[in-house]
């Protein structure tokens, strides 16, 4: 309870209602582990064992409003507030992914939801869902009995989006099979719209330079302060990311952040598919080591040049070290016309404009 609201930057009054809404929503989640504990119950036996129905699950908290407005940030002050078993936080793109993977897995269960549901109810009280959109008929079509089924084992769900309730998936197909979705989220959470013209997005990323030359010290240390500033809980060191079957070196991951080494992310057996997820699953990539190309390593320039294309179409933010000017990296043939663009976006990557654009994943 201590750390809410020491957030670095001074809330606004919309800001302050949230903090305010956090902090009830912890009162309320430690009176609940408070009862569980004093059943003497809570370090034994699973934590689904002690949920109870929906009218027992604690209310959670949908923040929504413009890029920029702090709504991650409400969200971390609150969880880092509770025990850290007791709350998982996940961009909703990588969790939606995990839930098709778990269908597939239970093909042939009668009502695999609900047996995903209790799985996720036994190792957590609390999830956080960043970037809550639906895009995706077959996410849009399963999301209000997961929903359901989620609420039913007791957790309390936490979400940040740039989109009211009301408004999810309002062009989609078939939205009225999702509409009880909308229906579970305004009953089961307190709806807070984080208005107002300030971009603290904008002010971290602003603040530093998103094109490092060269690749050297000064810009891992510049890279890395940027980093903690988006994510002040992200996990710094060597790491891997499971992506479409294999494993790729991970550098450092946050909510909605992520950094590689070029190597690693371009200069091996990846697809664009790798790409387009990454592009959905993380609002801001920082890549380490951009060389000059040569004739020798095309294969290496095309991998970027579609990287780049797919951060660029998903308005990724993207800080990258870099051993030359943009116009400048490329010396080869087969490639020039498309490097041309590719040195454009990292160009635009670096405006205001760009920065303050909303992720679309």
């Amino acid at each position: 309870m201590g750390r809410l609201g020491r957030s670095g930057a001074e809330p606004d009054a919309h800001q302050q209602r949230a903090l305010n809404a956090c902090a009830e929503l912890v009162q309320r989640l430690d009176q609940r582990l408070a009862e569980s504990a004093a059943r003497g119950l809570w370090s034994l036996i699973p934590l689904r064992w002690l949920q109870g129905t929906p009218a027992n699950s604690v209310t959670g908290l949908y923040l929504w409003g413009s890029v920029g407005r702090g709504k991650t940030l409400m969200m971390d002050t609150l969880l880092e507030a509770l025990p850290p078993n007791t709350w998982r936080r996940v961009h909703f793109h990588r969790f939606m992914l995990e839930i098709h993977e778990g269908l597939r897995r239970l093909k042939d269960e009668k009502d695999p939801l609900r047996r995903i549901s209790r799985e996720i109810s036994s190792e957590t009280r609390l999830l956080g869902f960043d970037e809550f959109q639906v895009t995706d008929i077959g996410d849009a079509m399963i999301l209000s009995g997961l929903l359901h089924a989620l609420i039913e084992n007791g957790l309390t769900l936490i979400f940040t989006s740039n989109t009211p309730p009301r408004l999810l998936y309002q062009q989609g197909l078939q939205r009225d099979r999702f509409l009880p979705a909308i229906d579970l989220i305004q009953r089961h959470t307190e709806v807070i719209h984080l208005d107002g013209d300030h971009d603290y997005r904008l002010e971290a990323l602003g603040a530093r330079p998103t094109y490092h030359i060269p690749d050297d010290a000064q810009a891992e240390t510049s890279m890395r302060a940027l980093l903690l500033e988006i994510d002040r809980m992200a996990t710094l060191g060597a790491n891997t990311l499971h992506l479409n079957g294999r494993d790729i070196p991970v550098r450092a991951r946050g909510n909605g952040v992520i950094w590689f080494d070029f190597e690693a992310l371009c200069d091996g057996p990846r697809s664009k598919v790798d790409y387009v997820e990454l592009s959905r699953s993380f609002h801001t990539l920082l890549l380490s080591g951009i060389p000059r190309f040569d004739v020798e390593s095309e294969d290496a320039a095309r991998r970027l040049v579609e990287l780049i294309d797919e951060l660029y179409d998903r308005k990724v933010n993207v800080i990258v070290s870099a051993a030359a000017p943009a116009n400048e990296l490329y010396q080869g043939d087969r490639l020039a016309e498309d490097f041309v663009r590719t040195a454009s976006r990292l160009h635009e990557f670096q405006s205001e404009d760009y920065l303050a654009s909303a992720h679309r994943p």
